[in-house]
């Protein structure tokens, strides 16, 4: 818990402000002047036009004209807008798609790329070449510049770019600046327009570039009056707070911020982190924990929490645009099964609250348990599913909508190559048929989030500027592109803890600040050069990333103006990072920063004291057993002798954990399919005598057969190519398996006839429990009968043995026939390779090829006898409702146990299995 009193200051904050709301007094003046306020970024002109409005409604204002803010890139925007609607200019800006186009179609024309699959990449890194060289004046110098290979092939996709562009009349948004300077200069002394207002004001540049510096001079020639408002408020208190790791470094900022704002109800909190995007979500995470734990609640709404982030996520990464993406490519090709999944779950899909839990069960029950490996589903090969479905009553309004959408597919498919703007409307008729974003209430991020969509698609339709019409897969990648480098944020709601970057928290002021990450490992963030340009040329330029010194000095501005933007200020660092250990960053020592550390700012915590545990004893009354069947057969017992707890947790309060589900036939269906072969094959052939009569033609037919029959419910499932190629795999592999496993039945020394194959015993008696078995395989030979039990897996005779046996079926299987006529019981272990063959225990030799010795008893019938002893008291235990945690060994009989929940172990300790033996689980159980 935070010690506040060791900040006995920094909750003090003197309002040096016009208005309750944070408003700079030189913003007011401003704009009580009638001059333009431009901001350096979105959010600060957002936030200054708030605070006009809130302090207009204190001052009980019923009416005023909207504050002029704006941010620089909607400012140079503006104007040219004003330019080409009053004829003074007709270039046509391109937009960062349309730019994109334009410099695809240059790389794609150049011979040295043709071994590229996709220019996209090269593209994207092209245009920002060119943003940043136009930043910096640098267009004219470039022609004459020396570099490497790269180099040279930019030199000269530029001078193309610069030709297309000057025949067709295009320019970029970022030379904005250079022809605005160019009307500006033109204008000068004319009379005849104004560019802009006669004052201009502007707040939060931490640094101007050339072609930003050259406009304002132009401005400044042209009479107008540019000014650069710093904001400062009076800082009471700077401190630097010294973490041991990242983890205690965001929990103490966290715990910091719900203080303060208990102390302060109408306070504002920034808190900047460096590399945001990186550490979006823990700091969500931990935020939500801290400040908000009401919203751990899954019903509650996210949005309404007290804090929020400045930067957005990208659009394709919002779930319903994702779902949209995924409805349109499902159009023209398969879906991987997840997508296909994730779509039938959404609720952006037309879902309705009465087909939610129906849906789901045809996507655990029958999707995903089609035992098919099926990567990917086709439109409509889920409609033949769904139609083929018992659950197809119950999912009306979902078949009818994929009907829909696969009339709307199957014309899609059909059309030749359209325009931009009218391969959107077909997206938009396909995405209505589709019942997107449907059956639920529109929330108001929702509602931003569609408009959002839509401003894509009216992007994706501007890329008609050149006239060449595309398929509908290059115009769905193209918006998918789009939507990838489109950042979505929602409207602030103005929430009081504001988390942000460095550069976002330029042009604005708050109560308090915490500045996380402030190392000299992860501050100042590091710079990078750009490949495609020449390095002398960049460094002559003065270029981000060509010199540390300026760097740092950039750096160090950002890092004075975060400190000079509240009344309270925090630095925080953490001494351990993921990098290495490091020191505060050399960018905070002109500060002067009060140091504190973790210690100071946490209550003093008393030594914890062992104290003596009460034991309880592990046992409870249960209500006695119906006397009816117990479900699970054998399974009861197996849990049993492993874990008393497990069994009673499992089988009698019916606590199972949630299957995980894998494309394909997991290993008990596979081993189940080759049960169901062998049954089919011995009902057929029945003795060994018959087996050694048939040639190899003959058997290979029949065992052909059989597997069709074992396959048969996997093979009415069909519905792909996919599908029949996987059935063909496993009919295969089947073939190999099973006929190297009739060699071994043909090499067994007596003969042998096949009495009872997959034989059901029903309410058989194990003590005071009533079971269901089945006995895989009863063999007769000379002298009586021997039990086989089918493995696909690995199996040894050992785990009959001890008082908990670990695969007590056979033993059940003998303590259920005859004793005088078993001759014999084994694992019939039917696997490829080493390890094949029939394991276990015989009265003489010749029943089994090589038979395992007896240990615990001097004959089969005394081991029986013996087995009998152990499961009835087996049975007897889960009767009487004994429940004690006591596995059997630990941690190997935790390992795979799904009761975690509700065991009382310690169950971290499984991860240190390798240091613990098999008294272990006593210490564990006092944990």
């Amino acid at each position: 818990m935070i010690l506040w009193s060791a900040f006995p200051a920094m909750v003090a904050y003197n309002r040096r402000m016009d208005g309750r709301g944070l408003l700079p007094g030189g913003v007011v003046g401003a704009l009580d002047e009638g001059a333009v306020v431009v901001t350096s970024n979105q959010r600060a002109a957002r936030s200054l036009r708030r605070g006009w409005d809130r302090r207009n409604r204190e001052l009980g204002l019923s009416s005023w004209a909207p504050a002029a803010v704006i941010s620089w890139d909607a400012w140079l925007a503006s104007m040219w807008h004003r330019l080409l609607v009053e004829g003074h200019v007709s270039e046509m800006i391109l937009n960062r798609s349309q730019e994109h186009v334009v410099w695809r179609t240059i790389l794609e024309a150049d011979d040295e790329l043709a071994s590229l699959r996709s220019v996209d990449a090269l593209a994207v890194m092209a245009a920002d070449a060119w943003r940043i060289l136009s930043a910096y004046d640098g267009q004219s110098r470039l022609r004459g510049a020396i570099g490497s290979s790269d180099t040279r092939s930019f030199q000269r996709w530029a001078r193309t770019f610069e030709r297309l562009c000057q025949a067709e009349g295009f320019a970029t948004q970022a030379e904005l600046e250079e022809k605005l300077r160019d009307v500006c200069e033109k204008t000068v002394g004319t009379g005849n327009f104004e560019l802009t207002p006669k004052k201009v004001v502007l707040v939060g540049f931490d640094h101007m570039i050339p072609a930003q510096k050259r406009l304002v001079d132009a401005l400044r020639s042209a009479a107008v009056q540019v000014e650069d408002l710093r904001l400062a408020v009076s800082t009471q208190r700077r401190v630097l707070v010294e973490a041991e790791e990242d983890h205690q470094e965001l929990l103490l900022a966290a715990r910091w911020v719900r203080r303060f704002l208990e102390e302060n109800a109408d306070g504002t909190v920034a808190v900047i982190v460096p590399a945001l995007e990186n550490e979006r979500r823990e700091i969500d995470r931990l935020f939500r924990e801290v400040l908000a734990p009401e919203l751990e609640d899954i019903c509650t709404d996210s949005q309404n929490g007290p804090y929020e982030f400045s930067v957005g996520m990208a659009l394709a990464e919002i779930p319903l645009i994702a779902a949209a993406f995924d409805l349109l490519r499902w159009s023209i090709e398969p879906l991987p099964l997840e997508r296909v999944s994730a779509l039938l779950l959404s609720p952006y899909f037309a879902m309705t609250d009465e087909e939610r839990s129906v849906r789901a069960e045809f996507d655990a029950f029958e999707l995903r348990k089609a035992r098919m490996l099926r990567p990917e589903i086709s439109l409509p090969g889920l409609v033949e599913m769904i139609e083929r479905s018992k659950r197809r009553q119950k999912l009306p309004r979902l078949l009818s909508t994929l009907r829909a959408a696969l009339r709307l597919s199957n014309r899609l498919q059909g059309l030749d190559a359209r325009t931009h703007a009218e391969w959107a409307e077909q997206m938009r008729e396909f995405l209505v048929a589709s019942e997107w974003g449907s059956g639920r209430r529109e929330t108001s991020i929702a509602f931003q989030t569609r408009r959002k969509w839509d401003s894509a698609l009216d992007e994706l339709t501007t890329l008609d500027f050149d006239g060449v019409p595309v398929e509908f897969a290059a115009a769905l990648s193209t918006l998918e592109r789009i939507a990838r480098q489109t950042m979505f944020a929602s409207e602030s709601r103005g929430a009081p803890v504001q988390v942000m970057g460095p550069l976002e928290a330029a042009g604005s002021i708050f109560d308090a600040v915490w500045f996380l990450r402030a190392g000299e490992l992860t501050w100042p963030i590091a710079t990078t050069s750009n490949s495609l340009l020449p390095w002398h040329l960049q460094r002559e330029l003065e270029m981000p990333g060509t010199s540390v010194t300026l760097d740092n000095e950039h750096a160090q501005r950002i890092t004075e103006r975060i400190a000079a933007g509240a009344g309270t200020v925090a630095f925080s660092y953490a001494k351990e990072s993921p990098e290495g250990r490091q020191r505060p960053s050399a960018l905070l020592a002109a500060l002067g920063l009060e140091a504190i550390s973790a210690a100071e700012l946490v209550e003093y915590e008393p030594p914890r004291t062992i104290v003596e545990l009460e034991e309880v004893a592990d046992s409870a009354a249960v209500q006695a057993l119906p006397d009816k069947v117990i479900r699970g057969g054998a399974r009861v017992l197996e849990l049993q002798a492993a874990c008393g707890f497990r069994a009673f947790a499992e089988q009698r309060l019916w606590s199972t954990e949630v299957e995980s589900i894998e494309p394909g036939m997991d290993a008990r269906v596979s081993g189940t399919v080759v049960h169901h072969a062998l049954e089919h094959f011995w009902n057929e052939v029945k003795t060994q005598d018959a087996l050694r009569s048939m040639n190899t033609q003959e058997r290979d037919e029949v065992l052909e057969w059989c597997i069709a029959q074992a396959l048969k419910k996997a093979a009415a499932a069909i519905a792909t190519d996919w599908d029949e190629a996987y059935i063909e795999v496993q009919r295969e592999r089947l073939r190999k398996l099973l006929s190297g496993w009739l060699e071994l039945e043909l090499e067994r020394e007596l003969p042998f006839e096949v009495k009872l194959s997959e034989k059901k015993l029903d309410d058989v008696r194990v003590g005071p429990l009533r079971l269901n078995v089945r006995l895989d395989r009863v063999d007769v030979v000379e002298g009586g009968e021997v039990l086989i039990d089918y493995k696909t897996g690995s199996a040894s005779p050992n785990e009959w043995l001890t008082s908990r046996p670990d695969a007590p079926q056979l033993p059940l299987y003998a303590i259920l026939t005859q004793e005088d006529r078993l001759q014999g019981v084994a694992f019939g272990l039917v696997r490829a390779g080493e390890g094949r063959g029939l394991k276990g225990y015989a009265t003489c030799d010749g029943i089994l090829p090589k038979a395992s010795k007896l240990r615990e008893a001097p004959t089969l019938e005394a081991q029986i006898e013996r087995w009998r002893e152990v499961l009835v008291a087996l049975a007897e235990e889960f009767s009487s409702g004994d429940a004690r945690v006591q596995p059997k060994t630990y941690p190997g009989s935790c390992t795979h146990c799904e009761q975690r929940l509700l065991c009382r172990l310690d169950v971290s300790l499984l991860e240190e299995d390798d240091e613990h033996d098999e008294s272990s689980w006593a210490e564990a159980s006092r944990g």
